[in-house]
């Protein structure tokens, strides 16, 4: 098993695409396997990418804990746990906003999410791992204190769901072109609030320029 891990680890990281994840990367909205398959569909440039973020936010999960998704787009996040580490089932529950995602997950993983809104108002169900991959990266107020104040709310909601952990993607604005549209915030004040807040945190701003990645522990 840990050889076969080290080769999806080497493929992910190695950025060098197949046929099939090509494929998916050049689909059109207009296709009918859009919906389905290309990573824009579900926020993202890349498949690679897509599966780079999902590796980060699983860094210390293991496969015997269940896992709460939030923004779970097509629930990707549990095929790539079932074929990542080998197991079947797998205790997920994604929760995605989008039924056209929701239509998607049940077609392409035969996976049932729920279709909601995860907000400052949202009562999780506890799982061990919640996780959050490229939710976070869109503006949802009208200014940085709100959106920040807005983020924070949504983190302490998680945390207090979570029986292990919690671990979610952020755009970076160090050295980075800034986006209308997209939330920044810096690396280093999230660290400061959240270690103040949770004690156990890890930052990973060590695999891209542009998005880190933030782990709370709880144990």
């Amino acid at each position: 098993m840990l050889d076969n891990l080290k080769e999806k680890i080497v493929s992910i990281l190695s950025g060098k695409p197949d046929k099939a994840t090509s494929k998916a990367d050049a689909l059109k909205v207009t296709d009918s396997e859009y919906m389905k398959n290309s990573p824009k569909a579900v926020g993202y440039d890349t498949t690679q990418e897509q599966l780079f973020l999902m590796l980060n936010v699983l860094i210390g999960y293991s496969p015997e804990n269940s896992i709460l998704d939030l923004g779970a787009g097509r629930g990707d996040l549990y095929e790539f746990i079932r074929e990542f580490y080998n197991v079947a089932p797998v205790s997920y529950f994604g929760i995605e906003q989008n039924p056209l995602l929701c239509d998607a997950a049940k077609s392409k993983h035969n996976l049932t999410l729920s279709n909601a809104i995860f907000d400052c108002n949202t009562k999780l169900p506890n799982h061990d791992w919640v996780v959050a991959c490229g939710l976070f990266f869109e503006r949802k107020m009208n200014s940085e204190d709100r959106d920040l104040e807005n983020l924070l709310q949504l983190v302490d909601a998680m945390y207090a769901s979570a029986n292990v952990a919690v671990s979610f993607n952020l755009l970076s604005p160090i050295n980075n072109e800034i986006h209308d549209g997209y939330f920044y915030v810096h690396p280093g004040l999230i660290m400061d609030i959240l270690i103040e807040k949770y004690q156990l945190v890890t930052v990973k701003h060590n695999y891209s320029n542009s998005i880190y990645t933030v782990t709370i522990y709880k144990f």
